[in-house]
């Protein structure tokens, strides 16, 4: 993306000028992960501190928003910084009358790829200038009171809790946006509007602002231009650059890659192939995971694999696998991860088949630390299972296998499609969140169902729902069409309010599950109440479905012994 920014902003008439705008333009590396913004705020001239709030909110707002994680998609970057500059906003000015309040409204323009991210609130306007049609994109939050008469409904510093606007726009070559203040936009029509931005180049913004003070403009007045002259249509490097990486070969004890030996394969599957090797350089024992090559004509399942490095760099946690960056000039394409000592958590339960509940517990709680990392970054692992999580020799546990990982976030900056071979679902079936099948968007709620199943299993050996054999993935009709299995069933030591715990974790419906880690958590460590009332409720309030089927069963019983 080339694109070339201006801007103008002037007290005009007044005194004072409550007006801030700016533009950023940021490094190449900068601009991948988190694009070129445009912002303008327009202070609330009848609020005493309004000026100091429009600059307090651009300056906020460039300086926290270059400061969220490369894995938040726009949408929620933005709207997390302004919710956190609306409330500090807010206690400025103590929630008083709006004569007292620091209010201000707020437009900005996030330029990312191929996309252009609007967020507003307030009356200052986004505009498209494209082929020669000026277009609004935004609407003003404001209300007639009479004739020239407006009152603001909505801006930052209003209320404790804030509305923004978000809107998604696909850029293409020669889009002209403009951000306006109303002491521009309400002087100057349309058509003056579109000429000045077409004829005025690099000084459009100026050439506004001038234009509205000399048609009779009063107020303040801002203005931010931004020219996109090319829109590249991958947008991401990483992914152009990695993606023409040969596969490597079958690789054998012995054999080089890059400055790495191989010393031995690990572990191979149809979808990839991990190899203990030693850094030529430094001495240390490292894992290279290789594509497989049944996939190297497979644009999807590139891109997950390029992802699923550029995703591993990104989380810095001790129970997660560290993925290491790659060597300057790498021929082949693969990840180096570090080598972790030890066995898969499928291993280790086979030769600890009834573990304590405190054992597991702690076992749990390794787990959620690093689930807790993940939520942070807005990602989901998506794979969650025994055979994916590593206990090292001293105990600890380590997420592995990030190829399942999703985010709106991932998708937006890695501009990934579906998963690949889209027809089944990433994750093993029995523990894949039933969402998955139904086609609905995954979430945090879903690695809480895959977390709880592994609970389940370590407690018990078996799975919380009829098994699902085989390597097709099975249909379903609804999520009331899966039955939880009492824990109790299985190991008669396990307490009530654990199997409470494990089945509200378990929940088919993702709405009736924890909508949080820590709730789990800390069911799993104190009996909850809710659960013991659950067992003392009617078995309709209980279990609705089966209810009706034992009506239905009394009902034709009913009938046979009728005719009988």
């Amino acid at each position: 993306m080339t694109l070339e920014f201006s801007s103008a902003c002037s007290a005009g008439r007044r005194q004072y000028n409550d007006d801030a705008c700016a533009v950023c333009n940021p490094a190449a590396t900068e601009l991948r992960s988190h694009g070129a913004l445009a912002a303008l705020a327009d202070g609330v001239a009848s609020a005493e501190a309004g000026g100091e709030a429009a600059r307090a909110a651009i300056s906020g707002f460039l300086s926290d928003y270059y400061s969220t994680p490369e894995t938040w998609p726009v949408k929620q970057a933005a709207a997390r910084v302004l919710h956190s500059l609306n409330s500090w906003l807010y206690r400025q000015g103590a929630g008083d009358e709006i004569a007292q309040g620091w209010l201000t409204t707020f437009s900005a323009v996030v330029f990312k790829g191929a996309s252009a991210h609007l967020i507003h609130i307030g009356d200052s306007r986004i505009y498209r200038l494209r082929g020669g049609k000026l277009e609004c994109l935004t609407r003003d939050h404001s209300r007639a009171l009479g004739p020239g008469r407006t009152f603001l409904s909505r801006a930052l510093g209003m209320d404790a809790h804030v509305d923004v606007d978000y809107r998604r726009e696909e850029l293409r070559a020669g889009d002209i946006y403009l951000l306006s203040s109303d002491g521009v936009h309400d002087f100057l029509p349309s058509e003056t509007v579109a000429e000045i931005l077409q004829e005025s180049g690099e000084a459009a913004a100026q050439a506004l602002v001038d234009a509205a003070l000399a048609g009779g403009s009063g107020d303040n007045l801002s203005a931010a231009v931004c020219r996109i002259h090319r829109v590249r249509p991958s947008g991401n490097e990483l992914l152009d650059r990695n993606r023409q990486l040969p596969f490597p070969p079958d690789l054998r004890p012995g054999d080089k890659v890059d400055d790495y030996l191989i010393l031995q394969e690990l572990h191979a599957s149809p979808r990839s192939q991990l190899y203990l090797a030693r850094d030529i350089d430094s001495d240390a024992l490292r894992a290279i995971k290789t594509p497989s090559i049944n996939f190297a004509d497979d644009p999807a399942y590139i891109e997950r694999f390029v992802a699923e490095e550029w995703t591993g760099r990104r989380l810095d946690h001790p129970g997660i696998v560290k993925i290491f960056p790659p060597r300057a000039r790498r021929q082949f394409l693969y990840h180096v991860l570090e080598y972790i000592d030890g066995q898969n958590l499928r291993q280790w339960m086979q030769l600890n088949p009834a573990p304590g509940v405190e054992q597991v517990r702690e076992l749990i709680s390794q787990l959620v630390s690093a689930l807790r990392r993940l939520q942070r970054m807005e990602i989901v692992h998506g794979d969650l299972k025994p055979e994916n999580i590593m206990v090292a020799k001293d105990g600890r546990l380590k997420l592995i296998d990030l190829g399942g990982a999703d985010g709106s976030g991932l998708r937006e900056q890695l501009q990934l499609g579906g998963y690949p071979g889209e027809e089944a679902p990433p994750g093993s079936k029995n523990y894949a969140a039933p969402e998955y099948f139904f086609d609905d968007a995954p979430s945090h709620r879903s690695d809480i169902f895959s977390l709880g199943v592994i609970t389940y299993e370590l407690l018990t050996g078996r799975y919380p729902y009829r098994e699902r054999a085989g390597f097709r993935h099975y249909q379903l009709k609804s999520y009331a069409g899966m039955q939880y299995i009492s824990a109790r069933q299985h190991r008669e030591d396990i307490p009530e309010w654990i199997d409470g715990a494990l089945r509200r974790a378990c929940a088919p419906d993702p709405r009736n599950r924890y909508p949080a880690l820590s709730e789990f958590v800390h069911d799993l460590q104190t009996p909850n109440p809710q659960f013991t009332r659950e067992r003392e409720k009617p078995l309709l309030e209980r279990n609705p479905l089966l209810f009706w089927q034992l009506v239905a069963l009394l009902l034709l019983l009913s009938h046979l012994l009728h005719l009988l």
